[in-house]
């Protein structure tokens, strides 16, 4: 509250009203409520009180009328009954009852009977309340009216109040949140490709099984539909009138499903049902270029600055079908070519938008598009995380998270930050003994406006209808499910409970926005082990974090740069205490190029419906053999957890560093913050992200591995020859480049030359390419693999200078010193005899 405003424009109003009805959102009036064991309480339509009864003869402090005013300035403009006029009266008729100001809890006697007297209490959370007692029975429906309550401080008007005007037949909705940020324009791209009807769990899960033809409920599309199904539900509370949506789906080529339009409740249920349209289940192959490009004008166009402009990719396969995304070292670019040479740039230059990847990995898990590709997109598409998941549970804990984490951005900007994530499993007794409830925590700071409960759950946990929810704080009790305070949004396996200030129990008790919340879940129709996951969002316009992981240089052995940013009330949020800022690293234990490239398995055929490399192919095939499993295993799964404590070391910067890169693949890394501010009081945030580690290849180790021979072909526009390389590329310590890299093999221009057809990848760590050059006397070419660029090193084939001599082979030797030249010339000259001794 200001003091040049009215007090009723700053202070909230009723805290609930009982029965079925949504939440209700500040008005310029109070309204009167009640304690849980208060009366009077609603009749059932929720427009009129029951009648008192007896108990209301022996009045108490919980036997009472309350009126809750609301306001964080209450402590400072504190409200004052001493002049009010205060009135009381059964609605069938008769005189109105005048109740006298008293500050005391009146005790009926044989002399004040029928007497009513009123006081202003303070009570938890800066909530002023009129309290009211009658020292009697009333019979019939009851009328309160209230006038001449004022606040201190010049200006401040309170308005008056009478039960007959603020009982609405049908109470309001919730508002959402406040019109202080851009619009968002959010487009969802889903691949749909063949490989979307395979398996969710690596090939040969127990429960999944085989990975082309899979348990149907573990098929990834029905996986990505309940994940977007959670995030739709926590968007609907959130979402603006302003803000937009568009879908895309995309296999060989894409299609949207009507532009942009409004994010409307009903828009974003229509997501779903679109995942459910025959016309968009799995088939065919990926490319990724034409999802981005399908509405990629209608978020880069004119209009831009005036939306945050998110696009969210979920895809699960390599590029295999034009148009491909491709990184040229500076941009992201879409052309037909899968080169980083050309194409259309993502993100014009000076235009806002943020890409942001969320990849399965499971198939080809070490093809660029999976790694390299990935990582360069979060770290230049301006969303700032990524995540690379190498399956999907179910429920699907990691993929909702990222979403969560994405749309909080996109929604709120700032504003909405997760607080809390856990998941778990539980096994049902046998029997028709029902399982002990769960028992969950999280919490809320001084200036958190809203919080949103998102709890998922696999049909092993919950059958059918939803579990039994129930929370507590400061000894209230809150039943979400049944509270219309609370915005209740869900599905078959999940559901969305948001409670916006200020948090009220469906009678009106009212506890503070900061401390611990109680959370107890409780199974109602179990079928044996169950799993679930929870998400706690926040909205808090106060503390706005962001996070970071980073290589100062790529390679095996190259520390994580971690960094959190930190501000409140937009200034750095310095002092936090040690220890309560904190990352959590886990990573493979294996490098994934190595035990590939030593794997013995033969790669299978490929599968129907989807492209599948060879290095794909083998890595199926080390997993369906028991005695490879366990090792290839190492490689793509997370290892134990190591927690990393970040120190400040500039104003609101807190950074720390994680060395122990020792294998190739992707880390996992979840930031927790569990501190106190001077504003918030204790507060708390999570943010999960994925950073991919690569072999960084060093041209000198690399070198000593080339051989070379002349090509058998070489077009004749490579006047100065062609040559066949065999390489394998390696770091200074031995670790490969692959397999399953040979796609990402590019020659640095500018070079007079070209690779002529495809890499080859011969899957044991080492690649066969043809460098066709277009004259001689070229200085030797520069590769770029992965990412990384390598230098080849001088007297590469016909088309080198020479003279270098770090490469060795018939390759580099004058042609008359071939052997094949003596060959051919001691055969025309056998053939020159025979044909003299003819004559």
């Amino acid at each position: 509250m200001k003091r040049q405003l009215p007090l009723w424009r700053a202070w909230a109003m009723m805290l609930a009203l009982f029965v079925g009805t949504d939440a209700v959102a500040a008005t310029a009036s109070p309204n009167v409520t009640a304690a849980s064991t208060s009366e009077p309480k609603l009749n059932g339509t929720g427009d009129a009180w029951v009648p008192f009864t007896n108990a209301l003869g022996f009045p108490n402090s919980s036997k009472s009328i309350k009126v809750f005013y609301l306001s964080d300035d209450l402590a400072v403009y504190p409200l004052n009954g001493a002049a009010a006029t205060v009135q009381l009266r059964a609605k069938t008729g008769g005189p109105m009852i005048n109740c006298t100001f008293n500050a005391g809890v009146p005790v009926l006697s044989g002399t004040n009977g029928g007497t009513c007297t009123f006081r202003i209490i303070n009570t938890a959370g800066q909530v002023d309340t009129l309290e009211i007692f009658h020292l009697g029975m009333l019979a019939g429906d009851i009328r309160v009216t209230a006038t001449g309550i004022t606040a201190s401080g010049g200006g401040n008007t309170v308005d008056p109040y009478d039960s007959d005007t603020v009982i609405p037949a049908k109470p309001a909705p919730a508002l959402g949140p406040p019109l202080s940020r851009l619009p968002a324009r959010l487009v969802l791209v889903f691949d749909k490709s063949g490989s979307m009807a395979w398996s969710s769990k690596l090939n040969g899960d127990p429960v999944c099984g085989a990975l082309y033809s899979p348990n149907p409920d573990c098929q990834r599309w029905k996986v990505l539909r309940r994940a977007t199904e959670q995030m739709i539900s926590v968007a609907k509370a959130y979402q603006l009138p302003t803000d937009k949506l568009g879908v895309v789906f995309f296999d060989n080529d894409a299609t949207n499903t009507g532009g942009i339009a409004a994010m409307s409740t009903v828009n974003l249920d229509a997501v779903l049902s679109e995942i459910d349209k025959p016309a968009h289940q799995p088939g065919g192959g990926t490319s990724i270029g034409d999802g981005i490009a399908n509405l990629n004008s209608d978020l880069v166009g004119g209009d831009n600055a005036n939306f945050n402009n998110t696009m969210l990719l979920f895809t699960d396969g390599a590029q295999n079908t034009s148009k491909f995304l491709v990184w040229d070292g500076l941009d992201l670019r879409v052309n037909t070519n899968n080169s980083p040479i050309g194409g259309d740039l993502v993100r014009p230059a000076g235009k806002q938008l943020s890409l942001c990847p969320f990849r399965l990995r499971l198939d080809d898990p070490s093809d660029p598009d999976s790694s390299s590709l990935l990582q360069n997109i979060a770290n230049y598409s301006g969303c700032g995380a990524l995540n690379i998941e190498t399956t999907l549970d179910n429920p699907p804990a990691g993929a909702i998270q990222y979403f969560l984490q994405v749309l909080a951005d996109t929604l709120i900007g700032d504003k909405l930050e997760l607080l809390h994530t856990d998941k778990g499993e539980q096994a049902a007794p046998s029997g028709a003994i029902a399982p002990p409830p769960l028992d969950m925590s999280f919490k809320t700071s001084k200036k958190d406006l809203a919080f949103t409960i998102l709890l998922g759950w696999d049909q092993a946990f919950q059958a059918d209808g939803r579990p039994n929810i129930k929370l507590s704080k400061d000894g209230v009790d809150f039943d979400p499910l049944h509270n219309p305070q609370f915005t209740i949004s869900g599905g078959a396996g999940h559901v969305a409970l948001t409670l916006r200030a200020p948090f009220c129990d469906a009678h009106g008790k009212c506890v503070s926005s900061d401390g611990d919340w109680k959370m107890r879940v409780a199974r109602t129709l179990p079928r044996g082990l169950g799993h679930w996951n929870l998400f706690v969002i926040g909205d808090n316009a106060s503390i706005v974090s962001r996070y970071n992981v980073g290589q100062t240089k790529s390679g095996i052995g190259e520390p994580l740069q971690l960094k959190a940013t930190l501000t409140e009330g937009g200034k750095p949020l310095v002092g936090l205490p040690a220890g309560t800022v904190r990352a959590f690293i886990s990573g493979p234990a294996l490098s994934l190029g190595n035990i590939l490239s030593d794997g013995k398995a033969k790669a299978g055929e490929a599968p129907q419906g989807d492209a599948l490399s060879a290095s794909g192919l083998k890595l199926q095939a080390m997993l369906a053999d028991p005695a490879q499993r366990d090792k290839i295993l190492k490689a793509l799964e997370l290892g134990a957890e190591k927690g990393i404590e970040l120190k400040e070391t500039s104003p609101g910067v807190y950074t720390g560093e994680y060395p122990a890169t020792l294998a190739e693949g992707v880390y996992q890394v979840t930031y927790r913050i569990d501190s106190t501010s001077s504003d918030n009081g204790a507060f708390t945030r999570v943010f999960t992200t994925d950073h991919y580690v690569q072999v960084a290849p060093d041209p000198a180790a690399t070198a000593k591995t080339i051989k070379h021979e002349p090509a058998r072909t070489c077009p004749s526009t490579h006047a100065g020859g062609c040559i066949k390389l065999t390489l394998t590329p390696v770091d200074g310590k031995g670790n490969r480049v692959g397999p399953g890299k040979s796609t990402s093999f590019q020659l640095v221009q500018p070079f007079e030359g070209a690779i002529v057809g495809d890499v080859t990848d011969n899957l044991d760590g080492s690649y066969s390419l043809v460098i066709g050059y277009n004259k001689k006397g070229m200085a030797p070419p520069v590769l770029r693999i992965d990412g990384q660029t390598l230098t080849l090193p001088d007297a590469v084939g016909t088309g080198g200078k020479g003279g270098g001599g770090k490469l060795t082979g018939d390759g580099d030797k004058p042609i008359w010193q071939q052997w094949w030249v003596w060959l051919i010339a001691l055969l025309v000259l056998l053939v020159l005899i025979l044909l003299m001794r003819r004559k």
